[in-house]
């Protein structure tokens, strides 16, 4: 591992930045420092917060043009779609800075001889565990409603986006919170025992792949602290007797090729029933083998680099191992010649259950076409998956 936390351009391994990665010591001033934040922060009024909110949306969209380059230069997210992770990202602080208070009104219950009332609190610091796909729209999404319910927050950002980590902090010191609300961690996987075992943290919630919930999840358990995750998707497209089948393609198409394969609800198996599976994967081909590779700062790009090298990597295995179980190569299944992370748009045929591109998320330029005699098959088949669809 290395010494330092990298920011690595994956359109030709250009290292951008380093950052160190904390101290144990400072690591413990980090927590004791939100712990003083949580502290006065739990006492400030909702309209108080929302002024807060208020001035982060409008930061962020002042700056959207900016944010959304950092996204595409770090990650390489095609800009277009960076631009939206900003959009996305600054309305849902809106939405919560316009209706929490009657998400966190007090409830009377008075029915069936019962009286009760209920009364929603703080729960102090939550540690915070998120991905890199959409690294704007993936941390908001899960700080805002835990900051506007006047809980504290320490994130630790995916390894390969630390500017966009730094970044975050920035913006929420700008928007003039009070400092440590929200605070960032470089920190290493072997610190978190460390953080999750502290008395002042009393939350969990991770996004992101099942291996590392397990390890989140057994320390979570081990120091009985409750957790929220959201871990990989394994989504299913169902073609059966359709009228128009192009359009049907160029939707599945749409479906898998989103952030340019790398989201957790795109589509990745297409099961399809044999009345059309031959028409399908021959248009399907057509269209998939038409998509650009090219800069993801030009509109009109299709395919762009992954995130980082180890993505590339890992699909590369998961399509051998596929192809090595008997599955039909339709195309792709090979790295493109450029000095970044490129890999070809790969269409595998012929995929059953118990082959890898089947049973494992797929993160990447990869689609698994399944063939499916009735209907109810197609739904089993749908259904056939530990991931959620």
């Amino acid at each position: 591992m290395s010494k330092k936390i990298q920011s690595i351009n994956p359109y030709n391994n250009e290292l951008l930045k380093e950052f160190d990665y904390f101290t144990d010591d400072e690591l413990e001033q980090k927590i004791i420092k939100a712990n003083d934040a949580f502290l006065v922060w739990k006492k400030t009024s909702y309209e108080e917060k929302v002024k807060l909110f208020k001035n982060l949306y409008e930061i962020m969209m002042s700056k959207k043009e900016e944010l959304a380059k950092l996204n595409t230069f770090e990650m390489w997210m095609l800009y277009s779609d960076a631009l939206w992770d900003i959009t996305k990202s600054s309305s849902n602080i809106l939405f919560f800075a316009n209706n929490a208070k009657d998400y966190l009104a007090s409830k009377e219950i008075n029915e069936h001889w019962v009286k009760a009332k209920i009364v929603y609190e703080p729960m102090w610091i939550i540690f915070s565990i998120m991905p890199w796909n959409y690294p704007f729209n993936q941390v908001l999404r899960s700080v805002i409603p835990n900051l506007i319910a006047w809980n504290v927050v320490l994130l630790k950002h995916a390894s390969n986006v630390p500017q966009v980590a730094v970044k975050l902090e920035e913006l929420f010191k700008e928007a003039w919170f009070p400092e440590w609300v929200y605070t960032n961690l470089f920190i290493t996987h072997d610190k978190t025992e460390k953080i999750i075992s502290d008395f002042r943290i009393k939350w969990t919630n991770v996004t992101g792949s099942d291996i590392v919930w397990r390890e989140v999840w057994k320390l979570s358990w081990m120091y009985i602290k409750p957790s929220i995750i959201e871990l990989g998707w394994n989504d299913a497209f169902i073609v059966w007797n359709v009228k128009n089948i192009d359009a049907v393609v160029s939707k599945a198409v749409k479906a898998r090729f989103s952030n340019n394969w790398q989201k957790c609800n795109s589509s990745k198996r297409f099961i399809v029933l044999n009345s059309v599976y031959d028409e399908f994967l021959a248009k399907f081909k057509t269209q998939v083998e038409a998509l650009k590779v090219w800069d993801p700062m030009v509109a009109t790009t299709n395919i762009w680099p992954l995130a980082k090298k180890s993505a590339v990597d890992t699909i590369e295995k998961q399509v051998s191992e596929t192809i090595s179980a008997w599955a039909e190569l339709i195309t792709g299944w090979e790295r493109i010649d450029w000095v970044g992370a490129f890999y070809k748009p790969t269409i595998l045929a012929w995929v059953k259950s118990w082959m890898k591109t089947f049973k494992e998320e797929t993160f990447g330029p990869v689609a698994s076409v399944i063939k499916a005699s009735y209907i109810y098959d197609a739904v089993k088949l749908a259904n056939d998956s530990v991931y959620g669809l």
